[in-house]
């Protein structure tokens, strides 16, 4: 029996360990941050509130957790609740469907102009025939 490799696998079972911890941790800190986070805003709108809605306004004040709630309401209300994550246009970076840029500026000045002009005439006569129907 070969002992040598018994000793190797229990490295990497170490090593395994290691980084399941450091993914846990990593998401316990995430949750800590995420609650800081809304205590810190909560606190800020409260106080905001307080400070300005009675004097300008005659409302009375909110509590922390009507401040918390008055966040979520903007957060449905303008934010919702879906990925906010912008996609780059593939106008103008896809160049298999729209060819070179300066192909197609070359393009507009060789036919282009004309035939957006040839348009314009187009749609011109279309709305003369409407009205004189």
């Amino acid at each position: 029996m070969n002992h040598n490799n018994m000793f190797i696998n229990a490295g990497h079972s170490r090593h395994r360990g290691a980084k399941v911890m450091r993914i846990i941790g990593m998401a316990f800190m995430g949750v800590v941050f995420a609650a800081g986070f809304a205590l810190v805003f909560g606190l800020l709108v409260m106080w905001l509130w307080n400070w300005l809605m009675p004097a300008l306004f005659g409302l009375g004040e909110i509590t922390y957790w009507q401040a918390f709630g008055v966040l979520l309401l903007a957060k449905i209300f303008f934010g919702g609740f879906g990925s906010h994550k912008r996609e780059p246009s593939d106008h103008w970076t896809d160049r298999k469907a729209i060819g070179d840029r300066k192909q197609f500026r070359q393009f507009w000045k060789d036919e282009g102009k004309a035939k957006y002009q040839e348009y314009i005439r187009r749609k011109q006569e279309e709305k003369e025939e409407k009205s004189s129907e």
